[in-house]
């Protein structure tokens, strides 16, 4: 039987389409901080297959502010700007 590692799982979901640490934390059944720790891992192990993990930075939904320059893989937890809690998660994306 030919199980795949809970990072092969990410890796394969993340090359169809854009997903949310939730979303997939949902499909491979571990909880969404693991996941932000596997997602570390597989970025770094992405430079050796000239990949890349895409990352559409998380927003502000009350004042629109980006995250771009946001190192973190993690939500934050408020706005800068506005100080508001309603944030758009980011997106991971390989390519």
């Amino acid at each position: 039987m030919d199980q795949k590692t809970i990072r092969q799982q990410i890796r394969e979901l993340l090359s169809f389409s854009p997903m949310s640490a939730r979303e997939i934390s949902q499909e491979v059944h571990v909880s969404e901080k693991e996941v932000y720790e596997h997602l570390i891992h597989i970025n770094r192990s992405l430079a050796a297959t000239h990949k890349k993990l895409d990352i559409e930075p998380a927003a502000c939904l009350h004042c629109g502010y980006v995250f771009r320059d946001r190192r973190r893989y993690s939500p934050p937890s408020h706005c800068p700007k506005c100080k508001q809690t309603h944030i758009k998660r980011p997106l991971y994306l390989i390519r």
